[in-house]
């Protein structure tokens, strides 16, 4: 795991969406901004100021290929949503999950069965920890 800085915006979560959904090797700035076009206007430029924010930030990694630079994501989907999930609820929760949840289910944007996948699984968190 590295040691990425910062919150993401939206945008810069775009362009990691776009190089997690990508092949191994990576993507260039302009096939980064050839997908992120197809979902909204955009300029390559901003593109391009976004990626390198996000590798001066050490989210991504920048490789030297054959058709130019490629940027790779140092980070898996999972890690970064975990990193994001939790300076979230620190920041607005109090740092209380249970709070989140709560929140969640106070807006009824839970369908029922996202509620009884989380039940499984806080059961299943819940049966791991008494093992140890």
């Amino acid at each position: 795991m590295t040691n990425a800085e910062g919150t993401l915006t939206a945008a810069q979560y775009q362009i990691l969406e776009v190089i997690w959904s990508g092949p191994d090797a990576g993507a260039t700035v302009t096939q980064i901004w050839q997908a992120i076009c197809h979902q909204r206007e955009v300029t390559r430029t901003t593109v391009l100021n976004q990626v390198d924010r996000l590798e001066k930030r050490g989210w991504l990694r920048r490789k030297k290929h054959d058709d130019g630079y490629r940027y790779v994501a140092t980070q898996s989907r999972e890690q970064a949503a975990r990193e994001i999930t939790a300076e979230f609820v620190d920041s607005y929760f109090a740092g209380s999950a249970s709070e989140l949840l709560m929140s969640l289910l106070g807006t009824k944007k839970l369908k029922p069965a996202e509620i009884a996948r989380l039940r499984k699984l806080l059961n299943s968190n819940s049966t791991d920890r008494k093992k140890q």
